[in-house]
């Protein structure tokens, strides 16, 4: 056999594995891309069981209605708006997560905390769990509304648990009188809550 040989065969024994190396290259990209996907996946797995959670799930129900909670100013939510988007929600969107109870607790009245001051007007849906380790899960929107104006009213909370019925619920929402008085005007703040609403 020639040098020519001899070098040529040299060459062909030392030189890389490229296809091997691709191979390997490939499985380490897909398993790096299959644990990603699988944290992923348990990220939202967990979110969908916390008060965050199901906030997100109300913000991406209003964002497929269309619909922007604005703070403040003119274009504010109203009450009548906020009843009719969180009956809708409890109505057609089933949670994400498996719950033992979905309810919705509608609340008015005074609220104080240092030198601030509101009448809050809130709806909110509350999943639960029978187990006792599972929290209590809260969201909803809250409407703020000045104070002096409703200090008549005093302090009501309702809850239903009943969908079929919840007709007659929002039949009732609308008779209160915090309702007849706040239901077109214009609150000074509008909130999107979870958790421990206070």
């Amino acid at each position: 056999m020639s040098k020519r040989g001899n070098v040529s065969m040299l060459m062909h024994r030392s030189s890389p594995n490229w296809a091997g190396m691709a191979r390997r290259w490939l499985h380490t990209g897909l398993l790096t891309l299959s644990l990603c996907a699988f944290e992923a996946a348990a990220d939202d797995l967990a979110a969908a069981g916390t008060s965050h959670g199901l906030r997100a799930e109300l913000e991406s129900f209003m964002r497929q209605q269309g619909i922007e909670a604005q703070s403040t100013g003119e274009q504010s939510m109203s009450a009548d708006a906020m009843v009719r988007l969180m009956i809708d929600w409890y109505r057609f969107a089933q949670i994400k997560s498996a719950a033992d109870s979905d309810d919705l607790v509608f609340r008015y009245g005074g609220w104080s905390e240092g030198c601030a001051t509101a009448f809050k007007f809130s709806l909110l849906r509350r999943v639960a769990a029978r187990d006792a380790a599972t929290p209590e899960r809260l969201a909803g929107i809250t409407l703020m509304f000045e104070p002096s104006a409703q200090a008549e009213l005093r302090p009501f909370t309702a809850v239903s648990s009943d969908s079929q019925s919840i007709e007659a619920f929002a039949a009732m929402i609308a008779g209160t009188p915090a309702f007849r008085i706040l239901a077109s005007a214009t609150p000074m703040a509008v909130l999107v809550e979870s958790g421990a609403v206070r």
